[in-house]
């Protein structure tokens, strides 16, 4: 056998040397961290939350601010480069709500009913009635079931019967307003660790077809008076009741609100969302932090934010970055996401530096926060 020459002992000695350092680190990491069970935590003011983004949600920068949207990416510097599609506004994609959704995660009922809305654009608007009048689900129900007193308030409100045919009579405000119906929707979130099945409320407008039609008549004429309103209400009621079978079934309409498979379809997509973020750190989790100032090369300043973390803070993000290398984490200070990195390697030290953030204001808030929180009694 010939002998080997001592350039290539020296080559195989080093890669025998660097794979037993790798495994043995492996090794080490595992037994570190790996074994460890934590609670889950709830969203605290300051926190890094894990999307898992092979759900459909991704993180971009525009205007120096971290977003959560549907379906787009950056690394661990804290802002997207120039040129980065991440950072160009017009995408189409839809933005999702970070501070409701760290709301919802509290297992807050209002922020929760606001996500839920939020994610089936179905918030408050500028196309929303002036003047809001409120139909519980229960009452509705009550209503459509044919309790006689509900009945006839619903259709004074609508201004129309539940079959369709038109009152007699105008009134402006039922014109102008129908009706807000006000529903529950079942949604699943896990709150601290618990599986929670919790009620979102949400606020839907609903104004009759007939109503609708007559609105039309005069909304390219601002100066329309009531005189005008009633003689377009009296125009299109006469429309009606010269073809019935062409009328509104008002009732079937408003039971579509109170479906049980409708409450189902809008609490799908806020699920997902929620079931996809995990909060690694919160603030009770962090010690302290404070950021550092370097010139740009395009003439202005960059930031760097340390933050420091206690052992538990550490552990819970190291143990979170070893299997998920290739992921994102928001840094959220008080509902609004300050920075987007990825992570490209294990996060195992107590001080986690993120980088190149261009927005001095909001990285001086962000240490201003944690340092106020942990001055806290």
């Amino acid at each position: 056998m010939a002998r080997l020459r001592a350039s290539t002992k020296i080559v195989i000695g080093f890669a025998a040397l660097s794979l037993g350092s790798y495994f043995g680190y492996q090794l080490y990491a595992d037994r570190a961290v790996m074994g460890l069970e934590f609670t889950e935590l709830a969203p605290g003011s300051v926190n890094l939350v894990g999307i898992a983004t092979d759900r459909g949600y991704q993180i971009r920068v525009a205007n120096q601010m971290a977003q959560l949207v549907e379906g787009i990416t950056t690394d661990f510097s804290g802002a997207g480069r120039s040129g980065d599609e991440n950072a160009v506004e017009g995408t189409g994609k839809r933005r999702i709500p970070i501070k409701e959704m760290l709301g919802a995660l509290r297992g807050d009922l209002k922020a929760l009913g606001q996500f839920v809305a939020i994610i089936n654009e179905k918030q408050e608007n500028e196309n929303w009635p002036p003047e809001r009048v409120y139909w519980e689900a229960a009452d509705l129900r009550k209503a459509l079931d044919g309790d006689a007193e509900l009945v006839k308030k619903l259709e004074y409100d609508l201004n129309v019967k539940l079959d369709g045919t038109p009152l007699p009579t105008l009134r402006i405000r039922a014109l102008e307003n129908g009706i807000i119906v006000r529903t529950p929707v079942p949604v699943r979130v896990r709150v601290a660790g618990e599986d929670k099945v919790l009620q979102a409320m949400v606020d839907e407008p609903y104004l009759p077809k007939l109503m609708g039609s007559v609105q039309r008549q005069y909304e390219n004429k601002p100066n329309a008076s009531q005189t005008d309103q009633v003689g377009y209400y009296l125009t299109e009621s006469q429309a009606v009741l010269k073809n019935p079978k062409g009328k509104e079934d008002v009732r079937a309409s408003l039971e579509t609100y109170l479906s049980e498979a409708r409450a189902k379809e809008l609490a799908v997509r806020p699920e997902q969302i929620l079931a996809s973020a995990k909060v690694v750190v919160n603030d009770k989790l962090i010690d302290d932090a404070s950021y550092t100032s370097f010139d740009a090369p395009n003439g202005g300043k960059l930031h760097n934010l340390k933050i420091q973390l206690n052992d538990e803070g550490r552990k819970r993000l190291w143990q979170y970055s070893r299997t998920k290398v290739g992921t994102q984490l928001l840094l959220i200070v008080d509902g609004v996401a300050i920075a987007a990195p990825r992570i490209s390697h294990d996060l195992a030290q107590s001080e986690l530096t993120i980088t190149q953030l261009p927005d001095e204001v909001l990285v001086r808030e962000a240490v201003q926060g944690i340092q106020n929180k942990q001055n806290q009694p």
